[in-house]
């Protein structure tokens, strides 16, 4: 346990504390999807989000204020990875290296750790241009962890981070290709454990800061059909850690490492249920290269909505002056 001063804390609090949570930029409220991963082809003049469902959905628009253009998918014909899901892939993660689109997708099913993470490969992420590389890493009943929800980052070498529930998120090196396996799975322990309600593992440096963080999506995330919410501050929010490098270890506002199995649950809150936000998660980062600023895109269901309904699609950007990354207009 690593422990900050009293003065310290009360000084990033109060930072976070001057910042009102703002709703998610316009222009997206129609947009259903889960999981949503972000990027920008300039050449198109275009941004793309991907998201869960079937081949990994794919919404296109010029503006990160919308008008969004649901775009085909990203595998139609399915993922060459012969598991149960092969069809209805998940929690996709895009990036760019080395002169292409790097997409990584999940599939499983619910509940089960025969899952495996698979990756395919585009010049410019338009449907029909993306090539299926298959597996990368896979997970079998009775590992610590389960290879869901993948994350790549490059610093210092490329690094697969991934995990849900089970024993935490997890992290493995990749060469020499996005497809490769370098190191021994699990890996390195980058957060939750004991089967803690923690995934979707997102591991970011922004230009802005000198640290690596670590966000997760911690809580009980209703899916379509749900006929009741969990109880008050159960459901899905953002959470994040922070450290001197992308490998961890990443600590809380509070210094505790994000690995531990602690009440209140660690790790700080970077977006929750307000307003008409409800069960915020699922999120992932990038810089916007038109205007410079750190982005989070992330679902979630509409406070007034009935019970049962879909994910939404949010946007907005994060500020990390403060130390911390914090949600503003």
């Amino acid at each position: 346990m690593k422990f900050l001063g009293l003065a310290a804390i009360a000084q990033t609090l109060f930072a976070l504390s001057a910042y009102a949570t703002p709703g998610p930029l316009s222009g997206s409220s129609d947009v259903v999807l889960r999981d949503p991963a972000i990027w920008y082809n300039a050449d198109l003049g275009k941004y793309f989000v991907f998201s869960t469902g079937g081949g990994i959905n794919i919404f296109t628009s010029p503006a990160l204020t919308g008008p969004w253009t649901s775009d085909g998918s990203v595998l139609p014909n399915c993922s060459s990875i012969d598991l149960p899901g092969k069809c209805a892939l998940w929690a996709p993660d895009v990036n760019y290296y080395n002169g292409r689109y790097v997409l990584y997708y999940s599939v499983s099913s619910i509940g089960s750790q025969n899952s495996a993470i698979g990756v395919a490969t585009s010049p410019s992420m338009l449907t029909g241009t993306w090539t299926d590389l298959g597996k990368v890493i896979s997970s079998s009943p009775g590992d610590v962890y389960n290879a869901i929800d993948p994350n790549l980052i490059d610093d210092n070498g490329l690094k697969l981070s991934f995990g849900s529930y089970w024993n935490g998120m997890y992290q493995v090196g990749l060469w020499p290709d996005v497809n490769n396996q370098a190191s021994a799975t699990p890996g390195t322990h980058l957060a939750g454990n004991n089967g803690r309600a923690a995934e979707g593992v997102f591991v970011y440096k922004s230009g802005s800061s000198s640290y690596s963080f670590c966000f997760f999506s911690d809580g009980i995330t209703p899916f379509v059909g749900a006929t009741s919410y969990p109880a008050a501050g159960e459901e899905y929010k953002v959470l994040v850690g922070r450290g001197s490098n992308a490998m961890g270890p990443f600590y809380g506002q509070l210094g505790n490492d994000i690995t531990l199995d602690l009440t209140p649950p660690t790790g700080s809150l970077v977006l929750g249920s307000h307003d008409n936000v409800y069960a915020p998660g699922g999120q992932s980062i990038f810089v916007d290269p038109k205007s410079g600023r750190d982005v989070i895109v992330y679902h979630y269901i509409p406070a007034s909505a009935a019970v049962g309904g879909p994910s939404y699609l949010g946007i907005n950007y994060l500020d990390f002056s403060s130390g911390w990354p914090v949600v503003v207009d």
